[in-house]
């Protein structure tokens, strides 16, 4: 097909994908090769202007949906759940509210696609409504909503002491999902562009009975993803939905602060067991920092995590100017494991991001369907976002 070949999109389809990727004009223009009044002029029904072919289909790689999209004459019903939800946080330089960025509207675009997906499966099934979720009050106290938790996910006193951080999150990922949630790892194909930056959001959670879900951030470190799985299990216990960066109130908005000061509790009370952390920082050896370590090491988790449990009004170990202190060091510490740290994802086995990325839950859940023969091997490897050839590998994974 000729380079030239004008695309007969509809103006108002291709105006509607760019603002639900969150996309200026000028960044559209980018993709396209044009600026930002081309733009405008294909958005525009009264301009007579299209893109080509080439034109629209860089466009549609830039708001992440698909080419045919831009041939509606307008969103179908199926696209209207992709909307969006206005998780709200505070730009302090700003002091505004702090916009999406294009990057975190795809992931939670994505995860909201496969949540109604699982949905659609499980009332086909006739599966039952998930009791816990929206069991919790904010009345109630976060460390007994989170000893709640605990005993849900059937975790003994002396569970989890597993060195590795990767491997304990696994550990507890494992648990959640057994409990009925299903939890995504986001693993953007490889695209390093299409990474969200931890500093943005760490994870998210999408409320709902019969699929709560979960999203973990992959660029963030396992241990930190840990505390950030448990975060948002406890935005499911609550009812609420949750967009989780985990770097201080003060970027929460006003209405969320009191929900999000309880989630982080409940989160501390799952992983951090308040008789078993004042014991192990009792018994913890050496300076501060060495302390935070130890602490960490024994119970999976990240040292901000242990040093904010150290702060809280449950445990007032340490002063508010030495956990602003340690914040920094771990700040710079962490900020040499990101300069370290392989970038994108593309030599992973199809098989184990698959898995990884979806999840076992949902996995699973996509994999019993096409057994049972009630969805073709090529919807199973579109839901899977899988190759035809890699669907047995999958379930040999599993």
């Amino acid at each position: 097909m000729p380079k030239g070949v004008k695309a007969p999109v509809t103006p108002a389809m291709l105006r509607w994908a760019r603002e639900l990727a969150g996309c200026s004009r000028e960044e559209a223009g980018k993709a396209a090769g044009k600026n930002a009044a081309a733009i405008a002029a294909w958005e525009s029904p009264d301009s007579g202007e299209l893109p080509t072919v080439r034109q629209a289909k860089a466009l549609a790689h830039a708001y992440r949906v698909s080419f045919a999209l831009f041939y509606l004459e307008r969103p179908t019903p199926d696209l209207e759940y992709a909307a969006v939800p206005e998780f709200r946080r505070i730009d302090p330089a700003a002091g505004g509210v702090h916009p999406q960025s294009r990057q975190l509207r795809w992931m939670i675009r994505q995860a909201q696609e496969r949540q109604a997906f699982a949905i659609e499966l499980l009332r086909d099934d006739g599966s039952s409504p998930q009791e816990w979720v929206g069991s919790a009050s904010l009345d109630e106290d976060p460390e007994a909503v989170g000893g709640r938790i605990r005993d849900a996910l059937g975790v003994s006193v002396d569970d989890p002491r597993i060195r590795n951080k990767e491997r304990v999150l696994d550990w507890w990922v494992e648990r959640v999902e057994n409990l009925g949630a299903f939890v995504s790892r986001y693993l953007p194909g490889g695209h390093t562009h299409w990474f969200v930056e931890p500093s943005e959001a760490r994870g998210l959670s999408l409320c709902d009975t019969l699929a709560p879900y979960i999203v973990l951030n992959s660029k963030d470190a396992p241990a930190g993803r840990t505390f950030t799985l448990m975060h948002e299990l406890a935005h499911l216990y609550y009812g609420q939905c949750g967009l989780d960066d985990l770097r201080g109130e003060e970027l929460v908005s006003v209405d969320n602060r009191g929900l999000e000061q309880r989630c982080n509790q409940a989160a501390a009370a799952v992983l951090m067991p308040s008789a078993q952390f004042r014991r192990e920082w009792g018994e913890a050896a050496g300076g501060l920092n060495d302390k935070v370590s130890r602490v960490a090491d024994t119970f999976g988790v990240s040292r901000l995590a242990v040093a904010v449990r150290a702060k809280s009004d449950v445990m007032r170990f340490i002063s508010a100017e030495q956990l602003r202190d340690l914040r920094n060091w771990l700040d710079a510490e962490y900020n040499e494991y990101r300069e370290s740290k392989p970038r994108g994802g593309g030599g992973m086995p199809a098989a184990v991001r698959a898995v990884k990325e979806l999840g076992g839950r949902y996995t699973r859940l996509v994999l019993d369907v096409y057994a049972e023969g009630r969805m073709s091997r090529l919807d199973a490897a579109d839901a899977l976002d899988a190759r035809l050839g890699d669907i047995d590998d999958i379930r040999n994974r599993l």
